[in-house]
């Protein structure tokens, strides 16, 4: 029997065994930075934009010359030139005159408002208003986006493609991040073949390998696989210490219940400098979760079932990737949306029930969607009910079920 902890205390036992320190740091150019922690703190050194300039294609114009315009009696503005990207105008703007100018034009000092083509006409070397212009319309005002010495960056920002583009728009061609956790990734079992094999009776493809390895790398580390062990412990202990100097995590999948060929729990808790903190936590799928420390290091062993490792994967090794990159371990809010539950559901209770399930809309009378989640049914070695899964939600472990027609919260995958 396995001695098993709650899900939160889990989770505390895990933050409580680090040491907290952030990985090396390093400079990235702009173009990758997509995901990454910034280190510091971005700050803008100019004004962004630089320059006024035009949102509409049209005629720049002082506002004032054109109160009063109407279809019937148009403001006549005489026409000084045209405006060309990428190019200064030809000059100021004087009281009634225009300027022809696309969209995202430099306005002519002077002029403080754009007219848009569909209200304008051109008379040879006049221009007619047919609609007033109100101050600042249709136009950008220098440092509209950002004003000199406004945090652009904050330190511990997830950079995200909007970001990329503020610092390409400062002139930052580089920036200063938290290098990627390096999770090492083994994949045990005797009956574990790898994808490339043809399996024989008894022997299964290697899963989890792979797919922790993605997981490893929507959390913002750099997954290294390192094969396939069979279910030999001295071959586990000499491929884990192999490991060692080049992981930041280690995770080894299968090896993780209470039978006489899983070896991990044994591994683990005879490694130099550590030992096991927990095996086991009171929830579905991923009980036999077990953790361990060894030189400081986080090391996870997951179940060999592919949906339990992976929500084990996401309950307790994605806050370790998470502090490892600067970030709290659990964010400020995790998005979900509601749903409506299309079935009744029990639980035993006293264990986290997570529910895969699917989701539909359709509109109600009120025109509004309504979301249905339909649970997908499935034991943890079933792949498919996560493939077809939308998101999970979760049944706590002091209920014994949820009626049909309860709001639950999905968590997307």
């Amino acid at each position: 029997m396995l001695t098993v902890l709650t899900v939160k205390e889990a989770q505390q036992r895990i933050l409580s065994s680090l040491n907290g320190k952030r990985t090396d740091m390093e400079i990235v150019p702009a173009m990758n930075l997509l995901g990454r922690v910034a280190v510091e703190e971005i700050v803008a050194t100019e004004m962004v934009p630089s320059f006024a300039r035009s949102t509409m294609d049209g005629f720049a114009v002082r506002s004032t010359d054109t109160f009063g315009a109407s279809e019937s009696i148009p403001a006549l503005l005489t026409l000084k030139g045209n405006i060309l990207m990428g190019k200064e105008p030809p000059g100021n703007l004087e009281p009634g005159e225009a300027m022809a100018i696309p969209t995202g034009g430099m306005l002519p000092p002077g002029s403080d408002s754009v007219v848009m083509v569909e209200y304008s006409e051109v008379l040879g070397n006049q221009v007619a208003v047919y609609r007033p212009a109100a101050p600042l319309e249709n136009i950008i005002r220098i440092g509209d986006d950002f004003q000199q010495g406004d945090t652009v960056i904050p330190a511990g920002h997830v950079i995200r493609s909007q970001d990329i583009g503020i610092l390409s728009a400062l002139g930052h061609l580089q920036l200063k991040v938290y290098a990627r956790p390096r999770v090492s990734i083994f994949s045990t079992g005797d009956e574990i073949i790898s994808p490339a094999e043809q399996p024989k009776p008894g022997q299964i493809r290697d899963i989890n390998g792979f797919a922790l390895s993605a997981q490893v790398l929507e959390g913002g580390g750099d997954p290294q696989y390192r094969g396939i062990i069979a279910d030999e412990k001295e071959e586990l202990r000499s491929g884990l210490l192999a490991s060692f100097d080049d992981a930041d995590i280690i995770i080894i999948s299968g090896g993780s219940s209470v039978g006489t060929r899983d070896v991990a729990v044994k591994v683990i808790d005879e490694l130099p400098g550590g030992g096991v903190l927990f095996h086991g936590v009171s929830m579905r799928p991923g009980k036999p979760v077990i953790y361990g420390i060894s030189g400081g290091k986080p090391i996870f062993g997951l179940s060999g079932n592919p949906v339990s490792a992976m929500f084990s994967f996401i309950l307790f090794v994605r806050p370790v990737l998470r502090l490892i990159q600067g970030l709290p371990a659990f964010p400020a809010f995790v998005p979900y949306v509601e749903a409506c539950l299309e079935t009744n559901l029990s639980s035993p209770g006293g264990r986290e029930d997570y529910v895969r399930v699917m989701l539909s809309g359709e509109e109600s009378s009120g025109k509004e969607i309504l979301l249905r989640a339909r649970p997908v049914f499935g034991g943890p070695g079933l792949l498919s009910t996560m493939v077809k899964g939308d998101g999970y939600f979760v049944i706590p472990r002091d209920q014994e079920g949820i009626p049909e027609g309860s709001k639950v919260k999905v968590f997307l995958f």
